[in-house]
């Protein structure tokens, strides 16, 4: 699946995906943003790859951090 896939997916507005790179180069705040939101509710309950039970709770992972290394991968 592409990112555009992902972010159309998880619904995300152009104005949040126009920031995604920033994001993703870590020149934004990522965890306070509404992308974050949607993206985590993204992978946490609604999308095909499912994110961690444990880094979901941030028990054994940060779940922003998931999200950025999992888009990574996709670029």
């Amino acid at each position: 699946m592409s990112l555009e896939e992902i972010y159309n997916n998880a619904n995300l507005s152009p104005e949040e995906i126009a920031l995604m790179p920033k994001y993703i180069d870590s020149s934004y705040d990522f965890y306070d943003s509404s992308a974050f939101e949607k993206l985590f509710q993204y992978f946490a309950f609604d999308g095909p790859v499912r994110m961690p039970y444990g880094t979901a709770k941030a028990r054994t992972g940060e779940p922003d951090v998931w999200i950025i290394e999992y888009l990574e991968n996709r670029n």
